[in-house]
């Protein structure tokens, strides 16, 4: 038998195959749907009794019809002979193909790093001595570093016996080239990397040293562990930066081997889930989800929002927060789509009490997903683990395979994909009219503010609140990279631009956004926006980077306290009213050419300006817009948030009119002149009233059908709107499809 490095496999030979630079999307016509069958061979004594459960679980998962299975892991090491085994993975998949369904092999999975580095490796490639010690790490075996010169050929040597193996299955859609993406290694290969790319940043020593406020004479001595952070927080900054893109670019050396040997069959990857929702620091899991895009066919995400649970009272995630992640990866992924390559099914363990998944969440969690244009979901997983950290935990199954009651929602979602999935798949989310702009060097200075743990998370919590604002008007809301670049003619397919806390300003997106402005758009700013530059440099005259004038306005002075600040706002037909800033408060210098549209209460001092730059339109808060929204007790400014947006021109796809103040989630699909429209109505209370469209192409009766159900609806329009009366239960959900007849 020939061991694993003796193996040479060629490209597959597959007629009509694509170039590999060509874009591929998701599998397939339809919505995606499948789950994982994550096998922990050690529960299975015999051969047999792994057929005997194979043969039980894969005709149900087809009977309930999801197609996708997604398999890990895909082999199984002989100790006796040090050869991979491949004796259960050929039965399931043989399995897979008599029911018809699709398979997606998982190649690598860095913490359970067995499949491709079984035990014997670490002696063998002198690892034994540096890994074998009591560090407090239950799973020790994940700190085996994939990338390192010694064990990466192990990677690729593995990945290329299973696509030789399995590449030519008709049954096999695509592959999961790297599973949860991250990578924590500090390894001097690591650093000889950085230095690299702080060359290609510099250019050269002097720059370098400029921008860290260090003294370095020799390449050769450029750390990112002798920070002096007192001179400049770069160090830390860059060193967060390469590692966010080392991430993607090590998905790229993946991919480019798989697609080596298979230029067919698509590539994903799936970060999990996304900072900017859990107000994580980057780092282990917490990956920047642009970083992978350039690299997949399509974006994949892990999704578990029962860790919101566990970090906040074993409370269930809100849909505010559901909506915020879906939209980041929708973000990140453009133009590409994206998938849940994994969409958590219960608690963790049979022993943890945060995440119990019910029916009802079930069935919302998915169809808020394609609602907010996610294009497939693979849960994880089919059956509760049956040993280990996660004992008892997740699976669609009860312990004896039958569905539990939340397996039995997944499998009504799927019956209706099964039916209407191609429909759902061409209709793609409007093209948000709002869009709210970061920039990563910015959020990392926010991060680093690490002895003060309310400050360290703000401009996450104001970016949230700001989306929180709008999705709770219906009106959705992409988000912009500035540090990734932007250009004008994207820039002009909104009606405004948001800027949430955004201390550090470009000169560069200053001009974009001069122009911007001057062309007719509107920009909506607060407190502590554009204070530094990218290099960590203060602007000595602020808004910086030359923005004082777009707002006509500069700031003298700030106060921070960890309390509210009263605004009361008159600006003649936008808003009137009352809000809380929390914790920044600035002093403003108002320019002849701007006008006061708020006042603080306690001294009636500028707190809101409007200046009218050429054909449109600047604004200026001196307190944080949306980080209010998480404080007890505060007046939120998410109306404020609203009617300036709907002042430049912003108009919710669609509107649901009752007597009650709870307001379902709404999102509007196109597909030509049909709309399909997703009602969510995550609330405890029932809503009666009538779903409002502003417009739908053609002329003549609109046709309503209710997907989920069925059902035709009564249609009441109006004119050019449409308005359709529809009724939802507690935590009820509809999908309508809209066509002239």
């Amino acid at each position: 038998m020939k061991t694993i490095s003796s193996i040479v496999l060629t490209t597959l030979a597959i007629p009509g195959a694509l170039n590999a630079q060509d874009p591929r999307g998701v599998p397939g016509d339809s919505i995606l749907t499948g789950t994982v069958y994550n096998v922990f061979h050690s529960e299975y004594a015999t051969d047999q009794e792994f057929f005997h459960a194979v043969d039980r679980d894969i005709p149900a998962i087809a009977a309930a019809h999801l197609k996708d299975v997604m398999i890990f892991p895909m082999s199984q090491w002989d100790p006796a002979t040090r050869q991979l085994r491949w004796t259960r993975t050929d039965y399931l998949v043989r399995k897979i193909e008599e029911n018809h369904l699709k398979f997606v092999p998982l190649l690598l999975k860095e913490e359970q790093c067995g499949s491709y580095f079984p035990i014997w490796k670490f002696r063998e490639l002198g690892l034994w001595s540096a890994s074998d010690v009591d560090n407090g790490n239950p799973n020790n075996r994940e700190n085996v570093d994939f990338a390192d010169p010694r064990v990466y050929p192990l990677v690729e040597d593995y990945i290329r016996q299973v696509v030789g193996r399995y590449g030519h299955s008709p049954a096999l859609d695509f592959y999961n080239v790297w599973n949860e993406p991250h990578y924590s290694s500090t390894a001097p290969h690591v650093v000889e990397r950085f230095r690299g790319w702080l060359l290609k940043k510099y250019g050269s020593l002097g720059a370098l040293n400029r921008s860290w406020g260090d003294d370095y004479d020799d390449w050769r001595d450029v750390s990112p562990f002798l920070n002096d952070d007192w001179d400049s927080s770069m160090p830390q900054t860059d060193w967060t930066l390469f590692r966010n893109e080392l991430d993607g670019e090590l998905l790229g050396r993946l991919t480019a081997l798989v697609r080596s040997l298979d230029p067919v069959h698509p590539v994903n990857a799936n970060p999990v889930g996304t900072p900017f929702a859990t107000f994580g620091g980057f780092g282990g899991y917490n990956t920047d989800n642009w970083q992978f895009t350039p690299y997949d066919d399509f974006n994949g995400a892990s999704y578990y929002p029962d860790a919101w649970a566990r970090d906040h009272g074993l409370n269930r995630a809100p849909q505010w927060f559901h909506d915020l992640s879906f939209d980041v990866f929708r973000c990140a992924a453009e133009p590409k789509d994206y998938i849940l390559t994994e969409l958590y099914t219960n608690a963790k363990s049979g022993l943890t009490l945060g995440g119990y998944l019910d029916a009802d969440t079930a069935r919302e969690i998915a169809w808020t997903a394609l609602a907010n244009d996610c294009k497939g979901i693979l849960w994880w997983k089919w059956q509760p683990f049956m040993r280990g950290r996660q004992s008892l935990g997740r699976g669609l199954t009860r312990l004896d395979g039958s569905l539990a009651p939340r397996g039995q929602a997944v499998r009504d979602f799927a019956s209706v994909i099964e039916q209407h999935g191609r429909l759902l798949r061409a209709a793609r989310l409007e093209r948000p009219q709002a869009a709210i702009v970061v920039d990563m060097a910015g959020l990392l200075k926010v991060l680093q503010q690490q002895g003060e743990p309310r400050t360290q998370t703000f401009m996450y919590r104001d970016i949230a609140g700001v989306f929180r604002a709008l999705d709770g008007a219906n009106i959705p809301v992409d988000i912009l990279r500035a540090d990734l670049g932007l250009r004008p003619e994207e820039l002009r397919r909104y009606k405004v631009l948001i800027l949430p806390f955004q201390v550090v300003m470009r000169r560069e997106t200053a001009r974009e956004l001069e122009d911007y402005v001057r062309a007719g758009g509107c920009v909506i700013a607060d407190a502590r926006t554009a204070t530094l530059d990218e290099l960590d440099f203060a602007y000595a005259k602020n808004p910086g980077g030359g923005l004082d004038g777009l707002f006509a306005a500069e700031r003298s002075d700030w106060i921070a306290l960890p309390k509210t600040f009263g605004v009361h706002v008159n600006a003649p037909g936008v808003w009137a009213g009352d809000f809380d800033g929390v914790d920044f408060r600035e002093n403003l210098r108002v320019g002849p050419e701007a006008s006061v549209e708020g006042v603080f209460d306690d001294d009636r001092s500028p707190a809101l300006v409007r200046h009218r730059f050429g054909r449109g339109t600047a604004w200026l808060s001196a307190v944080p817009l949306g980080a209010g929204a998480f404080e007890k007790g505060a007046r939120s400014a998410a109306d404020l948030i609203v009617a300036l947006c709907r002042s430049a021109g912003v108009t919710p796809p669609a509107d649901y009119v009752s007597a009650s103040p709870q307001i379902p989630m709404i999102r509007v699909h196109d597909r030509g002149d049909e709309r399909v429209v997703y009602v969510v109505n995550a609330g405890g209370e029932a809503l009666s009233g009538d779903l409002r469209l502003a417009y739908l192409p053609g002329t003549g009766p609109v046709a309503v059908v209710d997907l989920l159900t069925g059902r035709v609806l009564a249609d009441r329009s109006e004119g050019a709107g449409i308005r359709v009366p529809l009724a939802l239960p507690a935590e009820g959900v509809a999908v309508l499809h809209l066509k002239r007849r």
